[in-house]
Order: structure tokens, then C-alpha cells, then sequence
């Protein structure tokens, strides 16, 4: 079964670094500050402010309903020698982007004081593989049937909810702060199955099983100051940690071992716990952005520092019972992030008085802790944002179209060469493998 048992491991590996679970710039919000990268701390001039800096919602006039909706991604990864000497492993999907909704709630007719509703997609992965082999291992003496493969399937969602309060102090100073409702649902399944009849007709088989899902309800604040020193703006924002409210979540979690040569080797294990209690803990985050406003041409400049998370549990269980053994043993699932710094650029060019193209380039660094062995959160590579596009003027609405291009890699450990196991080379487990990320998305969105 070695072929098989390398291919399923190959496979393992690649669903562990695929996920984006540890990226705090991975989805920007607004039209035109999605084409800036959300590099607009210091100047964003639409709803998105909710987000990106609520103290600039009062200084800008005539917030309107914003639709940013990026209609499609495309993600691709690509383990380069993954499986051997130009055997790469290749995963990728179609899919539709998380939005952004936000629109006004006039409070102040003398525009002083505004409100506002915003609902975003703060984190969003569904990643589903599964993989099958059916065949015979030739052996010295016999062969052996055998059979294998592996479900896995890793989602969550996480949706913010905030009300945004604004104050204008004067024509240069505005002081803002949004409440969010956050929610977060994520599920982690894998199964997987090995079977291998031998000439005399004995089954050898494994089967494991994994299934951890939880939701959270938590509640944060991120506050916001924006300064109009025209031409030049600025702003300062901070965010709180978040604090859990309530959650519940399951785990189950089984190992059968068959082994007919030596039942002492037999293993049965079938556990499942229920209405656990979860919780999610995020860091404190301070941001920074400015911008020069120019007649034709604007730069734009932000950066976010983001505080670690120390080791917790998102959820705690209770020993687990090995019936095979007759004993208790301790499972643990936690979560672990580094203190980490993205910053980017943008700018914006105005073509005439109804078009002008804009872009941007960001960064978005892994805040995993791989010190962390049981750390929730995977993918551990840096991300690079590349944004580009136009905005134009339709009667009184406003378009924008764009392309946004991500890309990333990552150095791991190549787990073996399925190329030629008869010879050996199955064992080859000291190479290593280049990671290739990449992410097209369509930009759209309109404000009317």
C-alpha cells in the first residue's frame, strides 16, 4: 500500500497549506478603495470608511448606498515536484467572491453627526477535496488488492456586522467609531480509508475520522480619526479584540485499525462530544494611513500593525477514551497567531471629469504561529495584492471595474516520490517542494 499511503499524505499535506485563515488583507471593501488595495486609512471617501476608518465617514458629503460585489475568483495552487521530478500537484476553483453592503441613516440634517450600516465578509474559505485509488501492489511472493482515499473538506464563514457613528468636529477633524457583531461558523471534516485483501483472503484496513465544527458570536469596536489637511489627508484607526458572547461546537473524532498479522496492533477508538463551549479571540490592530491629493494624480499610503494571539483553545475537550486500550487520552485544538505588519500603496488618476484608473499594491502576511503544532489556522505563506482598474460616471451612478491579482509560495517538505515506489524512491522524504499561490478576481461594483 505504499503508493497509495504516499499519495493520501501528499494530499493531506496540500489541504493544510491551502486555506488563507491567517490573512488580515485578504478582502478589501468599497469601489474605489478596492481598486486602491484598501490602502485609503488615511483617505477613504466612500461608505467603506465604516471599515477602513470610521472618523472619515463625517467628513466626506453625500454617502450614498454602496454595492461592491467582486463577482468571481479564481484561486490556483500548484505543488511544483510535488509527487516527483516533473509530477506537479495542481488544485484550483471557480467561485463568487464575499461583498460589501453599506448605506447612511440620516440622524443630522446640518451633517454633523452621521450613521451608517455596513455588512462584510471579514474571512470566507470552502475547500473541498477527495481523492480514490483502486489497484494491485505487486509484491516479492503475491499481490495484494488494495484501496484507498481521503474526504476533506475545511469552511468557514465570518460576517461583521457594524453601526458606524460619526462626529465632525470642523471641516479638518473627524472622530468615528464602528460596533461590530461578528459571527463565525467553520467546519473541518476528513475521512479517510485503506483496505488491502492479501492472497489468502485477509483484510488489512484503517479508517479514520475527523469532524471539528463550531460557531461564535463576538462582539469589538474599531475606532477611527480622519484629518482633511487638503491637499494632503490623513488618518489613525484601532481596533479592539474581540469579545466572545456565546458559541457552542462538536467534535468526533474515530481510529479503527485492523491488522490480521498482529491483532495486538488492532486499535478502536469512537469518540463524539457535543455542545462544547467555543470561543475566538482576534488581536488589537492599529493603522496608519495618508494621502496626497493632487489635481490629476493622488498617492495613497496605509499600513496596519497587528498585535499576537496567545495560545488558547477555540474549544476544550474532554478526554478522550480509547476502548481498544481501556484508556483516557487528551486531545488538543488551538489557536496561535505572530504579531505582523502589512502596508501598501495606490494611486489615483483622474483621465477627465468622468473617468479616472487607479491601482495599488499591498501586502497580506501570515500571522500563523507555526511554533503552534495544533494551531486551527494553516496556510502560513505571505500574499502579495496587485489591483487595477477604472471608475466612471453613469447619469448619477458611479461603476467601477477592475482585476485584482494575488500570488504567494512557500518552500515545505516534499513528502515522497510516487514516480518509481518498486525502486525506493518512495522513501526519498528529505527534498523539498515550492508552493505556488495565485487569485484572479473581478472587480464590480457601483454606488447610486
Amino acid at each position: 500500500m505504499k503508493s497509495l499511503l504516499i499519495t493520501i499524505l501528499v494530499f493531506v499535506m496540500l489541504s493544510s497549506i491551502y486555506s488563507q485563515d491567517s490573512h488580515y488583507w485578504n478582502l478589501q471593501y468599497g469601489t474605489k478603495s478596492t481598486l486602491l488595495g484598501g490602502a485609503v486609512i488615511g483617505s477613504v471617501r466612500e461608505l467603506s470608511a465604516t471599515y477602513y476608518n470610521p472618523g472619515a465617514v463625517a467628513l466626506f458629503n453625500d454617502p450614498k448606498l454602496i454595492v461592491s460585489a467582486k463577482v468571481y475568483q479564481y484561486e490556483s495552487i500548484t505543488v511544483v515536484d510535488g509527487a516527483g521530478k516533473n509530477k506537479d500537484l495542481d488544485y484550483s476553483s471557480i467561485s463568487p467572491s464575499p461583498t460589501f453592503v453599506a448605506f447612511d441613516i440620516i440622524i443630522d440634517t446640518k451633517g454633523r453627526n452621521k450613521l451608517a450600516f455596513s455588512l462584510l465578509t471579514r474571512q470566507s474559505m470552502n475547500f473541498e477535496f477527495e481523492t480514490r485509488q483502486i489497484g494491485i501492489e505487486d509484491g516479492s511472493v503475491n499481490s495484494n488488492f488494495v484501496a484507498g482515499g481521503l474526504s476533506l473538506q475545511q469552511k468557514f464563514d465570518e460576517i461583521w456586522g457594524g453601526l458606524t457613528f460619526s462626529h465632525k468636529f470642523s471641516e479638518i477633524l473627524g472622530l468615528g467609531a464602528t460596533a461590530y457583531v461578528a459571527y463565525r461558523n467553520q467546519t473541518y471534516n476528513l475521512q479517510t480509508v485503506f483496505e488491502d485483501l492479501d492472497s489468502i483472503n485477509q483484510i488489512s484496513s484503517l479508517t479514520a475520522f475527523r469532524k471539528l465544527k463550531f460557531q461564535n458570536y463576538r462582539v469589538l469596536l474599531k475606532t477611527g480619526l480622519g484629518v482633511n489637511l487638503n491637499p494632503i489627508t490623513f488618518g489613525i484607526t484601532l481596533t479592539t479584540p474581540s469579545l466572545s458572547l456565546l458559541g457552542n461546537g462538536s467534535y468526533g473524532y474515530n481510529n479503527f485499525l485492523n491488522n490480521p498479522y498482529d491483532p495486538a496492533q488492532n486499535v478502536y477508538e469512537s469518540n463524539y462530544q457535543d455542545d462544547i463551549k467555543s470561543t475566538y479571540q482576534t488581536s488589537w490592530a492599529v493603522g496608519f494611513g495618508a494621502a496626497y491629493w493632487g489635481k490629476s494624480l493622488s498617492v495613497h499610503f496605509s499600513a496596519e500593525w497587528y498585535n499576537a494571539v496567545k495560545k488558547y483553545e477555540p474549544i476544550t475537550l474532554n478526554p478522550l477514551y480509547s476502548q481498544s486500550k481501556g484508556e483516557y487520552f487528551t486531545k488538543e485544538i488551538s489557536q496561535q497567531l505572530k504579531s505582523i505588519i502589512n502596508a501598501g500603496i495606490g494611486f489615483d488618476y483622474k483621465l477627465d471629469d468622468k473617468i479616472s484608473i487607479a491601482g495599488s499594491f499591498i501586502t497580506d502576511f501570515s500571522a500563523n504561529d507555526t511554533n503552534a503544532e495544533t494551531n486551527i489556522a494553516l496556510s502560513r505563506w505571505d500574499i502579495y495584492h496587485i489591483s487595477a482598474g477604472s471608475y466612471f460616471n453613469i447619469g448619477s451612478s458611479e461603476i467601477t471595474l477592475g482585476l485584482s491579482y494575488s500570488f504567494g509560495n512557500d518552500v515545505i517538505r516534499q513528502i515522497a516520490d510516487i514516480g518509481n515506489p518498486d525502486s525506493g524512491a518512495g522513501s526519498k522524504l528529505n527534498t523539498t517542494s515550492d508552493v505556488k499561490f495565485t487569485r484572479l478576481k473581478v472587480l464590480f461594483g457601483f454606488i447610486f
